[in-house]
């Protein structure tokens, strides 16, 4: 039995997801997370400070992370980054062309959940994070779905941004109580009738998608190769069974006709340090079958154009005449497809409780409400 309190609560709830207009506000809106890039190097120097105090496990006074910005700024390797940059799609429209493509193929797909919204939310944007997340919620969807854009979960990106969208809608929300329990996944807005439920797609490296997407593009030019070299950023050298088996899946896909390695880089934001198992290393160790051979350099972590897809890798290779750097391409179907199916997967049901394992253990209270 509800009490009276928790039943007008209840009652409150289930009418602002029932009598929604469908036709006003979208039944589910995918919000896609990153953590963003800056645009010149004022920005890098902020972005830089501002992710040091995000990621630090210590209250440090605010010199320190502006110390540690400044060390990262004397590489050479963020100027090329920026200048580089100005040559490509910015982030931004990736992400915005790509979410208008997810958008097009979820209504497709699953139009039962519909109709859909795909929205963007960085860390680092010209509208702050806080703000464009109320910006979203404005649309007064009856379901959001966060995903990062990070097929891999680290503790650097996909945890940090999931904790920063919890909490704020843990401030701006209550949870809807059912009997004598409290469903953290749904939620009611304070000093509103306004209710709805979150979800998130934690990690998606164990999804068909990164697989088809990376081994399409070496089928392109596999007939040329020796062998492939899958970059990874040097935070997954320590853990790094869930790359190495997206490299394996991915060459299964192609019948393990060559053989490859992994080797890890320093990404564009961190200090440029030596990497264990360096991707350039790891290129030069491939034996040539001939002298028009090539090896494949694969940024196996990325699906979008970013930093260190553009720069750091080709940079870390390019004395190597033998290295062919492959690049994401954000217009792949393969992609939109993908995302589509994992989404679909999450609304018809398919739980994944492994959040519970592989986040940080101080950091699980903020992600219970993901976990319903």
């Amino acid at each position: 039995m509800l009490s009276t309190k928790n039943a007008q609560v209840w009652r409150i709830a289930t009418r602002s997801h029932f009598t929604a207009d469908s036709a006003r506000s979208p039944q589910t809106e995918l919000v896609l997370l990153h953590a963003g890039q800056p645009w010149n190097e004022f920005h890098a120097r902020e972005f830089l400070k501002n992710q040091s105090a995000i990621n630090s496990n210590l209250r440090l006074p605010a010199f320190v992370h502006s110390t540690i910005a400044n060390g990262k700024m004397m590489n050479d390797n963020i100027k090329g980054c920026i200048s580089t940059y100005k040559n490509v799609p910015s982030l931004e429209s990736q992400v915005e062309k790509l979410a208008a493509r997810i958008e097009e193929s979820l209504d497709t797909v699953v139009p039962e959940h519909g109709p859909f919204r795909v929205s963007r939310l960085f860390q680092f944007d010209e509208i702050p994070f806080a703000e464009k997340l109320k910006e979203i919620q404005s649309h007064r969807s009856q379901r959001y779905i966060f995903m990062p854009l990070y097929p891999h979960y680290s503790p650097a990106d996909a945890e940090t941004l999931l904790v920063e969208a919890a909490k704020i809608i843990e401030q701006n929300s209550s949870p809807i109580i059912s009997g004598n329990r409290s469903i953290a996944g749904s939620r009611i807005e304070q000093n509103s009738d306004y209710s709805y439920d979150v979800h998130a797609v934690w990690r998606w490296d164990n999804h068909s998608i990164l697989a088809d997407y990376w081994s399409t593009k070496l089928k392109e030019v596999l007939p040329k190769l020796d062998g492939v070299v899958f970059a990874a950023p040097r935070k997954f050298s320590c853990a790094y069974g869930p790359v190495y088996a997206s490299c394996e899946r991915t060459m299964n896909q192609l019948g393990d006709v060559i053989p490859w390695r992994l080797g890890f880089y320093s990404s564009w934001d961190s200090f440029d340090l030596p990497a264990w198992k360096g991707v350039g290393s790891q290129v030069q160790k491939f034996q040539k079958s001939s002298e028009l051979g090539k090896i494949a350099v694969v940024p196996i972590t990325d699906v979008i154009e970013t930093f260190d897809t553009i720069y750091t890798i080709p940079k870390k290779v390019e004395h190597l005449k033998n290295a062919l750097v492959l690049r994401p391409d954000y217009e792949s179907e393969k992609l939109v497809h993908g995302i589509a199916e994992i989404v679909k997967n999450l609304l018809l049901g398919r739980k994944d409780r492994q959040l519970e394992v592989a986040c940080s253990p101080k950091k699980l209270t903020n992600l219970n409400i993901f976990l319903n």
